[in-house]
């Protein structure tokens, strides 16, 4: 047979078959050629490896359940407040500026707190800006903004009133008795809605969502809606 008549017949029986296979093509594994088997390798014992231990961390039970700090101010115009017994896991950098405030009483807009001379953002808690290697005291520093001074809180002086001063209170205290007290008086309604109202706002959401330019939003939202209704 030449080798043009096998082409010929070579391409006429491919022309019997079907270009490509149905869908429904099925194959008996029966009719295939027989191969080489391939065996895998046995696994050593125990067949896998040994699942390794969790890591666990010696800066977790080295870090105190409680710590003290120190807000130092940047300027030693203004009083040192120290902190003790404070939570790290669950005190925040808002609640470090409230306590400030207390103890000075410079409102909390005006005061900016520091870890190794950079500022950080309310919504942290103590123990991520400090982290588990800080130790048992922390400082912090104190940024006082727009010159507010401290003004320390202090108790009046007791004064010991004599007989006569006792006998005339006491009369004024039955005749008070006897009248309604008046009503306390004071700012109220839209006299208190200014910057410091925003400023304990915006530092209460801050705190609450954990989340600064979230709460930031928010605060911006409630404003404008208050000033649309004026």
């Amino acid at each position: 047979m030449s080798e043009l008549t096998f082409c010929k017949t070579f391409l006429t029986a491919l022309d019997a078959r079907p270009v490509k296979l149905s869908s429904d093509h099925i194959a008996d594994a029966r009719q295939y050629p027989d191969g080489a088997v391939f065996v895998l390798p046995k696994l050593s014992t125990p067949p896998h490896p040994a699942r390794p231990n969790p890591k666990t961390t010696s800066n977790d039970a080295s870090t105190p359940s409680t710590i003290s700090l120190i807000l130092k101010p940047m300027k030693p115009t203004h009083p040192t407040v120290p902190l003790s017994s404070i939570t790290a896991s669950s005190t925040s950098i808002y609640d470090l500026k409230s306590a400030y405030s207390t103890q000075t009483s410079i409102p909390a807009a005006k005061v900016k707190i520091l870890y190794k001379k950079k500022p950080v953002t309310d919504s942290k808690t103590v123990a991520e800006v400090v982290g588990n290697n800080a130790g048992s005291e922390v400082e912090f520093g104190v940024m006082v903004l727009g010159g507010a001074m401290a003004t320390p809180v202090q108790s009046p002086p007791t004064v010991v009133p004599g007989e006569e001063e006792m006998g005339l209170a006491s009369g004024a205290a039955q005749d008070e008795s006897m009248a309604e007290a008046p009503a306390a008086q004071g700012p109220s309604g839209k006299e208190v809605v200014n910057e410091s109202f925003w400023e304990d706002l915006r530092g209460f959401v801050v705190q609450r969502i954990r989340d600064e330019k979230e709460g930031e939003r928010l605060v911006g939202v409630f404003k404008s809606a208050w000033e649309k209704e004026q």
